[in-house]
């Protein structure tokens, strides 16, 4: 679940188009923004594969993500088994194994500059990085590309890979690198656009059995 929170930005679709061919990188961060504008809710498969940089081997998750405008996010994972959701008030990670949810801060985690441009699209992220677009993918599918890197110099990621879909200018993935090299993909599929999404789904319900432990610390797996 690494770097899950900034990933929500990642509205999909997928398509088998010829190479495409790309304007400007603000024009291009235009689309996307009224991409996301237009984007009211949003239903997707996912995908997240991490690579520790001390470690031999990575890991991979799937499972579903819901999201719902102006900020409520769910990720359902079912390899392994979890779900962490972020709403107005609250922050928590369930853990079904361990009959345990783990309850944080959610103004810890939306008040992060990071978070806080994600929840706001892609149009502030010129304020905290400097945007370069990379030379497109030709697929398949074919794919433009985007290079985030902080202009500060303290920022918990070293570098964010964005891939576009040419036409529908929705982010089709996502790519962070922290400073010590490790790196969280995530890409997604099936993706609904605008479903109806009940604000209750996003709502803290405890099974019965389940305790609940508040933590200070932001979540980082």
């Amino acid at each position: 679940m690494r770097y899950a929170l900034c990933a929500f930005v990642a509205f999909v679709t997928s398509s088998a188009l010829a190479a495409p061919s790309a304007g400007s990188s603000s024009e291009l961060i235009e689309k996307i923004q009224k991409k996301y504008e237009e984007t009211r809710s949003l239903e997707a498969d996912f995908t997240q594969k991490t690579r520790s940089k001390a470690a031999s081997m990575g890991t991979l998750a799937r499972g579903r993500l819901f999201f719902l405008k102006p900020r409520a996010i769910r990720w359902d994972y079912e390899q392994p088994r979890q779900q962490f959701v972020i709403n107005e008030d609250e922050a928590w990670l369930y853990v079904p194994e361990e009959k345990t949810i783990y309850l944080y801060d959610a103004a810890q985690i939306i008040n992060s500059p990071v978070v806080l441009s994600f929840f706001s699209g892609l149009g502030q992220l010129g304020e905290m990085f400097s945007i370069t677009q990379l030379p497109s993918e030709s697929g398949p599918p074919p794919r433009y590309r985007l290079l985030l890197l902080p202009r500060e110099a303290e920022s918990p990621v070293s570098q964010i890979t964005l891939w576009v879909d040419p036409r529908s200018y929705q982010v089709v993935g996502i790519q962070t690198e922290d400073p010590l090299g490790n790196i969280n993909e995530i890409t997604f599929s099936n993706i609904q656009l605008n479903p109806p999404l009940d604000p209750s789904w996003f709502a803290l319900k405890v099974p019965e059995g389940v305790r609940v432990e508040r933590q200070e610390a932001v979540p980082t797996q």
